[in-house]
């Protein structure tokens, strides 16, 4: 065989090998997995959503990046809870307790948090009680805005964290779409933010939070569903911008 016929068969095998590498790649990295929730127990009236656009420098108020027209789930007993603010100011966190269908207790003291324009988390903070599995709990974020409040509240219930399989995750894409797939909001949020710097979404939380936008539900009044479409545009422009 001459130089050039190797030559040739070399770069036929370097191309086969190519192919057959980019092949292995795609299936073995984890299509992502849309939230879509299919058990969604619409939320109490406690955390109805609120049309106030206070503080908002960028068209976009203070907005909880989590489930609020129904309950979301996490089977953590001290969550990630995360939100969007347009500008860096204090904000105070309150956590309750459901004691029945409607009424709350508070759980802990009032936090001062200081925050950044952009993603905000918070782990739920240990001098507060670790959360009970079954309970359903409400999140609470306000701000003040020049003579007014603005309070955002969403609902959770912890699952039994022995339900999920022990998996051991290779990639970032897999452990948000194992979490994805078993409706585990606060885990799959908590997950794509592992891949962004501080107060970034970036690209897999992007694709996360316009599923939440899209989960979200119509319902109540003209009012209330004016306000979730408000919520779920606002939602999307979080989305758009992968800050």
């Amino acid at each position: 065989m001459n130089h050039q016929h190797f030559a040739f068969w070399r770069n036929q095998r370097r191309l086969t090998s190519l192919v057959v590498g980019t092949v292995f790649l795609m299936t073995t990295i984890p299509a992502f997995a849309e939230f879509k929730p299919q058990d969604r127990k619409p939320a109490s009236g406690n955390s109805r959503a609120g049309g106030s656009r206070g503080c908002s420098s960028s068209g976009i108020p203070l907005t909880q990046l989590a489930p609020v027209t129904f309950i979301g789930k996490t089977a953590s007993k001290r969550p990630m809870l995360a939100w969007y603010m347009s500008s860096s100011q204090n904000a105070r966190f309150r956590l309750f307790e459901f004691d029945s269908a409607n009424t709350v207790k508070e759980i802990g003291k009032v936090k001062e948090i200081p925050t950044t324009a952009g993603i905000n988390k918070l782990k739920l903070p240990v001098d507060y009680p670790e959360l009970t599995v079954g309970k359903t709990y409400l999140w609470q974020i306000a701000i003040d805005c020049e003579n007014d409040t603005i309070i955002r509240r969403a609902e959770f219930t912890v699952t039994n964290p022995q339900s999920l399989a022990k998996k051991q995750f290779t990639s970032i894409p897999e452990s948000v779409n194992y979490y994805a797939e078993n409706e585990l909001w606060y885990e799959a949020l908590q997950e794509a933010l592992k891949a962004t710097d501080n107060g970034k979404l970036g690209q897999t939380g992007a694709t996360l939070v316009k599923e939440l936008a899209q989960s979200e539900i119509l319902t109540g009044n003209n009012v209330d569903k004016k306000n979730i479409q408000q919520r779920i545009e606002y939602l999307q422009k979080i989305a758009d911008q992968r800050i």
